[in-house]
C-alpha cells in the first residue's frame, strides 16, 4: 500500500485523486482548511432542491440568492455562493497577503471545492499549440482531459470552436438559450465565411454543468440549489462518501519536505493551534497557484525574494445590439444565467495568440451593477430599453500579452508562512486589449454586437483568478522551475499539479487543464517505475 498525501480539495486535488484511486493499492488522504457553507444557507438550498421552483419559500429564495458584493475596490464585485461568503473567508490562509494597486487579496480560497464552488463553470482545453510551446504535449495531455470529463459533466455542442479545441467528451446541449444568444449564433452561422476570415469564430459555451435536469431557475450565478453545476467539492463529497478517501480538515498546511524516503507536510490545527506532522510515500501540493507558491517558498532551503506569475488578465466589455429582444425581466423563466456563447478573437490561425470573450445573458447583477440613475423608478422605460440590447462580456488576455502578477516576499507570519505583496508588473495589456477591440468592432456589423469600448475596463492583477506558473515545467533545470512530475531540484517526493506548475496561461478556459494536468502528473508517477522507487532518471522524456 502506497500512502498520498493531496494538499487541497480543489479542482487539481480532484484531478489528482481521481487518478490514484483508479491504481490499486493507494491510499490517499485529502489535507485542507475545510470551509463550508453556513448551516442556515445549506438547509434552505436544500429545502428548494426538494421542490419546484413554485413552490420555493421566499425566505429562502432571497437567502440564497444574494448578489456579488463589491470587493477590494474592482470593477467587477465579488460573488456569493448561496448567499455566502465562504469561498473567500480567510481561515488563516490570507495572513500576511497585502494586495496594491488594485490588485487582488482574495487568492487562496478556504473552502472545500477552492474557488470552483463559484467559478463560471466553463470548460474548454488548451490548444493544441499551446502545448507546442511547452515540455507537455498534446499528446500527454488528450487522455488525461478525457478521463477528467469521464467525472466533470460537460455541455457543449460541436461548432466551429471544436476545430481547434475539441469536446473530448460526449457532447450534450446546452439548456434553452436566451433570444440575445439565438439571434447572434444565427448570425454568425449566415456570416461565417466573413468572420472567419476577419479572425472571429464564433460557438457556444462550453459548461461543466448537467443541462438535461436544468430548470432555468435562473440561479446559476449565485448557487444551483440542485447542484447541476459542477464543483470540485462533489467529487471530494463522492470519493469520500464511498471510502475511498480520507478527507482531514482544520489544517493549515505550512511547509512541505522530504527524508529519509519519506514526504512530510508539517500543518496548523485550526481548533487546537497545536501543529501536526504527516507523512507519507508522495505529498502532492495542490492548493492554487497562491496557496501552493506561499508553501514552497516556506519549505525551500533559499527561497527567492520575488515570484512573478503569469495571469490571463481579465477584461469586462459590455456590447449593444441594434435590435431589441424581449426585456429580459419578464420572461416566463428567467432561464440559465451562466456563459451562453464565446467570441474566439485568433491573431493566427493556429488557436494560439488569442482572445475568448464569454458573453453572459441578462441575470440581476447586470441591473445592480447599471448606474445608479438608470436603477431609479423614473429612468424604467430607458433601462427597459438598455436591457433589450445589452451582453455582458468576460474576456481575457493570454499571459503573454498581459501583465504578470508580481509577488513580493516578505517576513514569515506567526504560522510560519512567508507574507507576500501582491501588485502587477510588465506590459500593461492595452495594446493586447486594442487589437481585440478592434477585431471586435469590425464583426459587430455582422453579429449585432456592437462593443461598448468607453465601458470596458481591464482587471488588475490577480482578478481573473486565471494565474499560475510560478514554478512553471521546463526542459531545463533551474532552483524555481518544475519538471514534467511537478517536482522542483530538491524534491523527487513532493509534486507541485495546480497552476503553479503551467508554462503560461492563454486566453482560454484554465480549470479543465488545470485538472488535466494535474490527473497527468499523477498518472505518470504511477507509470513510471523508477519515479515510484523515489528516483528522477528519465524526468523529462515522454512516455511512450
Amino acid at each position: 500500500m502506497s500512502t498520498n498525501l493531496v494538499v487541497g480539495s480543489g479542482p487539481a486535488a480532484v484531478g489528482v485523486a481521481l487518478r490514484l484511486l483508479a491504481e490499486p493499492g493507494q491510499e490517499v488522504v485529502l489535507v485542507d482548511l475545510g470551509g463550508t457553507l453556513e448551516d442556515g444557507h445549506r438547509a434552505a438550498a436544500q429545502r428548494m432542491a426538494a421542490t419546484g421552483a413554485d413552490g420555493w419559500d421566499a425566505g429562502d429564495l432571497d437567502l440564497v440568492r444574494a448578489q456579488p458584493v463589491a470587493h477590494d475596490g474592482g470593477r467587477l464585485p465579488q460573488k456569493r455562493s448561496f448567499g455566502s461568503d465562504y469561498p473567500f473567508r480567510d481561515l488563516g490562509q490570507l495572513a500576511g497577503v497585502v494586495a496594491t494597486g488594485g490588485a487582488n487579496r482574495s487568492l487562496v480560497s478556504s473552502a472545500v471545492g477552492g474557488f470552483s464552488t463559484v467559478w463560471g463553470a466553463q470548460v474548454m482545453p488548451f490548444s493544441r499549440s499551446t502545448f507546442e510551446r511547452w515540455p507537455v504535449g498534446w499528446a500527454d495531455m488528450e487522455d488525461n482531459y478525457r478521463a477528467v470529463l469521464r467525472e466533470v459533466p460537460l455541455a457543449a455542442e460541436h461548432d466551429d470552436l471544436a476545430e481547434l479545441f475539441p469536446l473530448l467528451g460526449p457532447a450534450q446541449p446546452l439548456p434553452p438559450l436566451s433570444e440575445r444568444t439565438r439571434r447572434v449564433l444565427g448570425s454568425a452561422a449566415r456570416h461565417r465565411g466573413a468572420l472567419r476570415r476577419a479572425g472571429v469564430t464564433v460557438g457556444r459555451a462550453r459548461l461543466a454543468l448537467r443541462p438535461a435536469a436544468c430548470t432555468s431557475c435562473g440561479l446559476c450565478m449565485t448557487g444551483c440549489p440542485y447542484g447541476l453545476v459542477y464543483s470540485a467539492a462533489q467529487s471530494v463529497e463522492r470519493m469520500r462518501a464511498r471510502g475511498a478517501l480520507t478527507h482531514r480538515t482544520g489544517l493549515l498546511v505550512r511547509r512541505v519536505s522530504q527524508e529519509d524516503g519519506r514526504a512530510h507536510v508539517l500543518a496548523r490545527e485550526l481548533a487546537t493551534g497545536r501543529d501536526v506532522r504527516l507523512s507519507a510515500d508522495r505529498v502532492f501540493v495542490a492548493c492554487g497557484g497562491v496557496g501552493t507558491t506561499r508553501v514552497v517558498l516556506a519549505s525551500m532551503a533559499r527561497p527567492p525574494r520575488e515570484v512573478r506569475m503569469a495571469e490571463s488578465v481579465q477584461f469586462a466589455l459590455p456590447f449593444l445590439s441594434r435590435r431589441a429582444v424581449g426585456d429580459p425581466r419578464r420572461a416566463e423563466l428567467p432561464g440559465f444565467t451562466l456563459n451562453q456563447f464565446n467570441v474566439l478573437v485568433d491573431f493566427g490561425d493556429e488557436g494560439y495568440d488569442t482572445s475568448q470573450v464569454h458573453c453572459y445573458p441578462y441575470n440581476p447583477a447586470v441591473l445592480a451593477a447599471l448606474p445608479a440613475p438608470l436603477r431609479h423608478r423614473l429612468a424604467a422605460p430607458a433601462t427597459a430599453h438598455l436591457l433589450r440590447r445589452l451582453t455582458v462580456g468576460l474576456g481575457y488576455l493570454p499571459s503573454w500579452a498581459s501583465p504578470h502578477v508580481r509577488l513580493s516576499v516578505g517576513a514569515r507570519t506567526g504560522d510560519g508562512l512567508p507574507g507576500v505583496t501582491v501588485s502587477t508588473g510588465g506590459p500593461d495589456g492595452s495594446a493586447a486589449y486594442a487589437a481585440v477591440l478592434r477585431r471586435l468592432v469590425r464583426a459587430a456589423p455582422r453579429l449585432d454586437l456592437w462593443p461598448v469600448a468607453a465601458a470596458g475596463s481591464v482587471s488588475g492583477a490577480a482578478k481573473s483568478y486565471h494565474f499560475g506558473g510560478s514554478f512553471p515545467h521546463a526542459a531545463g533545470t533551474s532552483a524555481t522551475t518544475t519538471d514534467r512530475l511537478g517536482r522542483l531540484p530538491e524534491w523527487d517526493r513532493v509534486h507541485l499539479v495546480d497552476g503553479s506548475v503551467l508554462p503560461s496561461v492563454p486566453s482560454t478556459t484554465f480549470t479543465l487543464t488545470v485538472m488535466a494536468n494535474a490527473h497527468r502528473i499523477a498518472d505518470e508517477v504511477l507509470r513510471r517505475p523508477e519515479v515510484r522507487a523515489g528516483g528522477r532518471s528519465g524526468d523529462l522524456a515522454a512516455l511512450p
